[in-house]
């Protein structure tokens, strides 16, 4: 089916506030966002390129909670692979999983060839873990899934990439049946030799593909041996977009401007009042306190009228009374300044005389 079709899907399954929608925006966006809305069913498409050969995947986010039970037994029937997720602080969360595996052996014939990821979410939350990972380990390992178990986190971008590294590897491969005693070797913990060999593969994948494929991290050879029959390599690059590369920083360089737009306005009205009163003084030789009086009421007038105050914090923007107090303020310095000025007049003119 892979080698036949350029498009399938991929349903991502489980209960409702496990974050099914932040593990596949982080992973394709590298975005997260507090805001919970339930998912109805969205679809969001990504291009990989397989042994030479571009492939889109459909990752479905499904409902949390199935109003129609139909839709479940859509989702189980047509898709090729599946990612169920499940939330380490909430053990009723890890039960539905369960019960949703045991629907999907119970309609798909072929278990052992269809990819499947278990991914136990929100390990930021340690403190309230609910479902031991070892509990998650022994129940994986003994439905054939133990190398496609990882706990993540959504929020802090943790182990996300490789949930999706262990699902894209099942393609075209079939798992082998686990049997015996619950061994720990045999875990996704497992799935790399050492933090040299994953260093070196991505020295090697930005050195060849220049930064537009991001390569998919395959296991090691004896993690293959042990958890596939006949395991089949293959080469998997996701295609990285322009448009993500965009999105990433279109929000740091929109405010930028906005900034840098406010502040040459700025600049540009303090230069045109302070030339306007130098003109205005020249030809109507104006006294002092008037041409200062006149230049502050334009400069705050210009700030009003081209909205400059909504850079500022609120609890520095100041109300219509406030501003009113402040003029009369502004009119009895005023006063007091003429009165001062004519009485110095008065007693310069007696001291000549």
């Amino acid at each position: 089916m892979l080698e036949q079709s350029s498009r399938f899907q991929m349903a991502c399954l489980g209960s409702g506030g496990v974050g099914k929608t932040s593990i596949i925006k982080q992973y394709l966006y590298e975005t997260h966002s507090q805001d919970h809305n339930e998912t109805v069913e969205e679809t969001y498409i990504q291009t990989y390129n397989i042994n030479g050969d571009n492939k889109r995947i459909d990752f479905i986010d499904t409902a949390g909670c199935f109003v129609f039970p139909e839709m479940q037994k859509i989702y189980i029937a047509r898709a090729v692979g599946f990612i169920l997720v499940y939330s380490v602080n909430d053990a009723m969360s890890f039960e539905l999983i369960k019960i949703i595996w045991k629907q999907i052996k119970s309609v798909r014939k072929d278990i052992l060839s269809i990819p499947c990821v278990i991914v136990g979410n929100k390990v930021d939350m340690e403190n309230n873990r609910e479902v031991e990972t070892f509990d998650a380990l022994e129940w994986a390992y003994n439905e054939n899934l133990g190398g496609c178990f990882v706990e993540v986190s959504a929020k802090d971008n943790n182990g996300i990439k490789n949930a999706f590294d262990i699902l894209l590897e099942q393609l075209g491969n079939t798992r082998s049946e686990q049997t015996g005693p619950f061994r720990m070797r045999t875990t996704s913990f497992t799935r790399h030799q050492s933090s040299a060999d994953i260093t070196r593969k991505i020295l090697q994948r930005n050195a060849k593909m220049k930064g537009k494929y991001d390569k998919v991290s395959l296991s090691s050879k004896c993690f293959q041996n042990l958890v596939f029959d006949n395991y089949q390599e293959k080469k998997i690059y996701r295609l990285i977009t322009p448009q993500r590369k965009l999105a990433q920083c279109n929000d740091d360089q929109q405010q930028t401007r906005f900034y840098r737009s406010r502040s040459d306005t700025w600049a540009h009205i303090v230069k045109r009042q302070r030339s306007s009163s130098v003109k205005q003084v020249r030809s109507n030789s104006m006294s002092v306190e008037n041409t200062f009086c006149m230049e502050q009421t334009k400069v705050a007038s210009s700030i009003r009228d081209t909205n400059l105050l909504d850079c500022q914090e609120e609890t520095s923007l100041q109300t219509g009374d406030l501003r009113h107090e402040k003029k009369s303020s502004n009119k009895t310095s005023l006063l007091i300044v003429k009165r001062v000025v004519r009485l110095y007049c008065k007693i310069r003119s007696k001291t000549i005389k």
